[in-house]
């Protein structure tokens, strides 16, 4: 009888143990977030917040745009190729072009005063990519930056350093 229990226990034990604890799938997600610093031109130090975003894969499955507004009305766009693919860990480089001619860059808008800049230079690193913990159909990804960008004629260059985080975009 003392068998048959410690078996039991012992059974019992192994599939407990078995379950994996690390199974990103059903994180919960922390909520979709944006904060980025950027310094010069037109901005002072401004730190944007994250207050409405879309994230759209490419109409050819490979590429990611994130588009981000906050409250003031500046907005930041993440053009990203295919180069490396999104999972954690991937870097992507500022101007890096790949097979289908995509760019990865990086736009960045400040409506009042009316300028508009376009990565020179920088990285984007993705920290996390994994599926949507309650809609298989999504995944939530996360990442962090340092980025230097230039209006056009590039007279007038910024800098932009954050990260983003849990932003969802349809697989």
């Amino acid at each position: 009888m003392k068998n048959r229990n410690f078996f039991c226990i012992l059974f019992f034990s192994m599939i407990m143990l078995s379950c994996s604890s690390d199974d990103s799938n059903n994180d919960p997600i922390e909520g979709p977030g944006f904060n980025a610093t950027i310094s010069g031109g037109t901005f002072s130090n401004y730190s944007f917040k994250l207050g409405a975003y879309e994230a759209v894969k490419g109409s050819n499955g490979n590429t990611l745009r994130i588009t981000m507004a906050d409250k003031n009305g500046k907005q930041i766009t993440l053009f990203l190729n295919s180069s490396g693919g999104f999972d954690k860990g991937t870097v992507k480089q500022m101007g890096d072009v790949d097979s289908d001619k995509s760019i990865t860059y990086v736009e960045i808008k400040n409506n009042e005063p009316s300028a508009q800049y376009f990565s020179q230079s920088g990285t984007l690193k993705i920290t996390n990519n994994r599926e949507h913990p309650s809609n298989s159909q999504k995944s939530v990804i996360s990442g962090e930056f340092n980025i230097v960008a230039s209006t056009t004629d590039g007279t007038i260059s910024i800098t932009m350093k954050g990260s983003f985080n849990d932003l969802e975009y349809v697989k």
